[in-house]
């Protein structure tokens, strides 16, 4: 039962299975609470790794396989922050270390999607081949950007502070030369949750909803609803 339960687990994680027929699978740990996601993240992805390395040790061929983390910055971070969560904090980075470092030969590949990646780990850093870089005003993110890349694309890295919406810089083993790209544009039911919050014309009641606070404490008392209709993940976004 635990053999076929498991199993079962990995198709729906890493597909194709019936209830995966696309190998695609988001998941969305929007409300795991934050003491433990460090954990959660950190043991599927070293299930995945696993699963890569025992698939390619009983059939001699790689299942290439992407894992994509999203905030980035708060999984793999070269810094762990002090309290009770730092020790799974720490646990979590060294488990993408590993990755990073020995994933590619087992056909594992890693996306990391960041929106400070001054503060992610050197080591997985120094692994990462491939850039889209979108605007970075940060002093600190954008001096970390030019040691990334080489000396000649400096004038290129200077855009990066006023570069507009969906416009981005690709560089890396991707593309035989950088390249400045505009993100193509989405249909409205694909579009991430990424609009600024409309703050006056709520107050003023011109816009928006009025919040039912019953229905909020009722949803918080029985989360595993809340996370199956209330919070949708982001839609993935196709190249």
């Amino acid at each position: 039962m635990g053999q076929h339960r498991l199993a079962n687990g990995f198709a729906d994680l890493l597909g194709p299975g019936d209830g995966s027929p696309e190998p695609l699978a988001i998941l969305d740990l929007s409300l795991v609470p934050s003491d433990v996601v460090h954990v959660a993240v950190a043991v599927i992805s070293r299930l995945v790794f696993e699963a890569m390395q025992r698939h390619i040790k009983e059939t001699n061929e790689a299942l290439p396989t992407v894992l994509v983390l999203e905030e980035a910055h708060s999984f793999v971070r070269k810094d762990a922050d002090v309290g009770a969560s730092a020790q799974a904090a720490d646990l979590c980075r060294q488990t993408f270390e590993r990755i990073a470092r020995e994933g590619r030969k087992f056909g594992l590949g890693l996306v990391l999607a960041s929106q400070r990646p001054s503060e992610l780990s050197p080591t997985v850093l120094a692994q990462c081949n491939s850039f889209l870089l979108h605007r970075i005003v940060n002093d600190v993110d954008q001096n970390l950007v030019r040691r990334l890349v080489p000396d000649a694309l400096g004038g290129l890295l200077g855009e990066l502070p006023t570069l507009p919406s969906q416009q981005a810089i690709l560089l890396g083993w991707a593309v035989p030369t950088p390249v400045l790209l505009r993100i193509r544009d989405l249909q409205k039911p694909q579009l991430p949750r990424s609009d600024d919050p409309k703050f006056w014309d709520t107050w003023l009641r011109q816009e928006g909803v009025v919040p039912d606070w019953e229905v909020m404490s009722a949803s918080w008392e029985k989360p595993e609803e809340a996370t199956s209709d209330d919070v949708n993940p982001d839609p993935p976004i196709e190249g």
